[in-house]
């Protein structure tokens, strides 16, 4: 299970890591963004620093509605224990996790401050 907790600007945050063969792995924190369709962003700087490989450019609307192209990169994070293999979007802002990430989980909050975050797997029926 995945425990964060939600900040007094009532953003759920996570705690994540990235794993690379050559360096140890390396935690960090990201917001929720349910409206996110994607997998992660992470700032540019972060995706070179693992040598992340780019892999292609998508166009992305965002929340106002104007768009923007995205460089896309490949990654290994730690998710709920396991290292999985995802795409990320460079992006200059704090790093987000959206719903393709959490796709398969259950994912509850106690929407106040210092309020319990935690995303587990569906149970396989």
């Amino acid at each position: 299970m995945i425990r964060g907790v939600v900040t007094s600007d009532l953003e759920a945050w996570v705690d994540l890591a990235i794993v690379c063969a050559d360096l140890p792995a390396v935690g960090f924190s990201a917001v929720i963004d349910t409206g996110f369709s994607d997998y992660l962003t992470l700032p540019r700087s972060v995706l070179e620093k693992f040598q992340a490989a780019q892999r292609s450019h998508a166009r992305v609307v965002l929340a106002d509605g104007s768009e923007i192209v995205s460089e896309l990169f490949e990654l290994t994070v730690l998710w709920d224990g396991k290292p999985i293999t995802i795409e990320v979007h460079a992006a200059e802002v704090e790093p987000l996790v959206g719903m393709a990430l959490l796709s398969g989980h259950d994912l509850h909050m106690r929407v106040v401050p210092d309020g319990e975050v935690s995303v587990a797997p569906v149970p396989i029926a």
